[in-house]
């Protein structure tokens, strides 16, 4: 009886510094670690032979999310919002009444980014973004995409998805679907891409996040079980654990 040698390659992941961070999604000061993912070329699932760095990632060790590795040069602003304002002087001039059409209201932002004022604010929001809520909101446009047609549904299903696996809300859905469909990614290529920055808690709710949206017409089709395997392969994710996934979304606990 001849047997069947298996191999394959795999990202390992390594702790390489840790300390305090301002983390975004818990609002304060919490302890990181910055882990690097090197690529194991496998055999029998057991990590033989390195094949080189695939990047590194900062995971915040509270809440577990996951940032590019430049959320450690980022600094809150010191929100001055809740600030007495002084009282407004009496004066004898006439009072001129402010035009609407030119005021404007100082937005503060979240970090101090100086530095890069030639990057587009709202680019350098996504980059601060977890990885996870980050994967999760394209990979759910790209499946809103699949078949060529954008409805009242399937926006109501992902704003539904997106706020119960993240906890949060994209304001102009449809300027994000816009900018997705531009760059016409496919979904298995995005998703090895990400991989890198995701810990196993990140790529277990991007598995889930999809079979939730799947799920929402209440019958999930064959080819989209297919497609949900072929997102958990691109996140380097072993079979079993992503049928546990599927099996938890389709049979509640």
């Amino acid at each position: 009886m001849l047997g069947f040698i298996i191999f394959g390659t795999r990202g390992v992941r390594s702790t390489v510094e840790q300390g305090q961070f301002y983390c975004p999604q818990c609002d304060g000061q919490k302890p990181y670690k910055l882990k690097k993912v090197t690529q194991f070329f496998t055999l029998y699932f057991i990590p033989l032979i390195p094949l080189g760095s695939k990047g590194k990632y900062v995971e915040c060790q509270n809440c577990k999310n996951t940032y590019i590795e430049r959320i450690l040069e980022m600094k809150p602003t010191i929100d001055v919002s809740e600030r007495p304002q002084p009282k407004p002087q009496v004066e004898s001039r006439p009072r001129i009444e402010s035009n609407p059409q030119t005021e404007t209201v100082e937005q503060i932002p979240s970090y101090d980014t100086s530095a890069d004022d030639e990057k587009p604010r709202q680019r350098q929001e996504e980059e601060l973004m977890p990885a996870k809520q980050r994967a999760i909101k394209k990979l759910l446009i790209m499946m809103i995409l699949a078949d060529g047609v954008v409805d009242d549904q399937e926006i109501s299903v992902f704003h539904k998805v997106y706020k119960d696996t993240t906890g949060a809300y994209v304001g102009n859905i449809y300027h994000e679907i816009d900018v997705v469909k531009g760059k016409r990614e496919k979904p298995e290529e995005y998703l090895k891409s990400v991989a890198t920055f995701l810990n196993e808690e990140g790529k277990r709710d991007v598995i889930k996040a999809c079979m939730m949206i799947a799920a929402a017409d209440g019958d999930i089709d064959p080819s989209e079980l297919k497609m949900v395997k072929k997102f958990g392969e691109a996140l380097e994710m072993r079979s079993a654990e992503v049928k546990a996934i599927i099996d938890q979304v389709i049979i509640p606990a």
